[in-house]
């Protein structure tokens, strides 16, 4: 992950952490009202299901920013990893899983270098939006599962009215975004088997065909 990229995770680290929760002003309730929370809440609810996190499983959450996914697969009885490029995600993480009284192995991991081999189930929500060029990316996370496995990944929607207030918001803090129609994301995983799944602002991606492209 580019370093721009790094250092405004790390910047928003806390006020990322309120988009699941309360947020901290007015402002911030009416957009994470209309903007934010509803489709966090769904595209996480939707990778749950799909990833059906059961004693036995291991799973690899990329880019697990400040730990809600983490936490959920890792109550149901997963062996669950987390790695974030973000210090602080790292650190509110691991402050969460404390919180919630489970256990997963959290650390500092940048997804655009090799990745720990070997899992049911890779994840990587909110992530490949920052890569003008996925594809490296899709492929590392390949490596790391399991060759009956499968990977799980949200892209936003080009064409979702939350879109030109995020772009908006995101070109004021100097971070490039990418966006994805159902057409765009069939060519990146260029007729390997797959389900898209809607979840409003953007999609969840089911990749379970891993061979080679």
């Amino acid at each position: 992950m580019t370093r721009d990229v790094g250092e405004y995770f790390e910047t928003i680290a806390r006020d990322f952490d309120s988009y699941y929760d309360k947020p901290k002003n007015v402002i911030d309730a009416i957009i994470n009202a209309w903007l934010r929370r509803p489709g966090l809440l769904k595209r996480l609810e939707i990778t749950l299901n799909l990833s059906d996190p059961l004693p036995g499983k291991k799973i690899l959450d990329v880019g697990c920013g400040s730990g809600k996914y983490v936490v959920e697969c890792a109550k149901l009885g997963a062996d669950t990893y987390g790695i974030d490029i973000a210090p602080e995600m790292i650190r509110l993480a691991k402050q969460f899983c404390e919180n919630n009284d489970v256990n997963a192995h959290l650390s500092i991991g940048d997804v655009a270098k090799e990745l720990p081999h070997g899992f049911d189930i890779c994840v990587a929500l909110g992530v490949l939006e920052y890569f003008k060029n996925p594809r490296p990316i899709l492929d590392n996370l390949a490596t790391a599962t399991k060759p009956n496995g499968k990977v799980i990944f949200s892209v936003p929607k080009l064409y979702a009215f939350q879109m030109p207030l995020r772009e908006v918001m995101l070109k004021c803090r100097n971070v490039n975004c990418y966006y994805y129609t159902r057409y765009k994301i069939k060519y990146l995983l260029k007729g390997a088997k797959h389900n898209i799944y809607d979840y409003g602002p953007g999609y969840v991606v089911e990749w379970y065909d891993l061979s080679p492209m």
